[in-house]
């Protein structure tokens, strides 16, 4: 039992305290525009893999109707997820997806029977869904270089010594 305390004891790593005013400045976290595909493509994509193998054969019942549905979540919010990943919660090709969604159920309450209106429709939204989803790519750069951009200027307070003595303010700084 000794030995095992002494090994804890002696593997453990010191504690270290820095002084009020002395703690090291950290860099900002810059997002990248790789990571901010990357979680747009996840976010779309894993749901969707998932809810086909999960749902199998099967093309009616609960399940297959429930993993349907996170399908289909996964169409409308997955691809700005990248803009979330930024701080960028609602984006234009969103507003475009939940549009084209909500005309999607619109049509089929009000056409229940009727071919014709429901196809026409239906092809609307497929227009207005993918209008939404290139919007959300093409604009994903500037996001992260915005992201980026807002982050790189910091203002901290300032407390110098001088001869004539302590001076007090605001310090800005950046990277032009």
């Amino acid at each position: 039992m000794r030995i095992l305390a002494l090994a804890i004891i002696f593997s453990a790593s010191a504690a270290r305290a820095q002084a009020p005013g002395e703690t090291e400045a950290r860099e900002p976290a810059r997002k990248s525009l790789l990571s901010a595909y990357l979680v747009s493509v996840g976010a779309t994509s894993i749901p969707i893999a998932v809810g086909a193998l999960a749902a199998g054969d099967r093309e009616e019942g609960p399940r297959a109707a429930a993993f349907g549905m996170i399908g289909c979540a996964a169409l409308v919010f997955g691809p700005s997820a990248g803009h979330w990943y930024v701080g960028q919660v609602v984006t234009p090709g969103l507003v475009m997806r939940l549009g084209a969604a909500g005309g999607v159920v619109a049509v089929a309450v009000a056409y229940p029977h009727d071919e014709g209106p429901l196809i026409v429709g239906l092809m609307g939204a497929v227009a207005l869904w993918e209008t939404g989803v290139i919007w959300d790519a093409v604009t994903l750069p500037r996001a992260v270089r915005r992201y980026n951009k807002r982050h790189e200027l910091q203002i901290a307070p300032l407390v110098s010594s001088a001869s004539q003595g302590p001076v007090t303010g605001f310090a800005i700084g950046g990277e032009f």
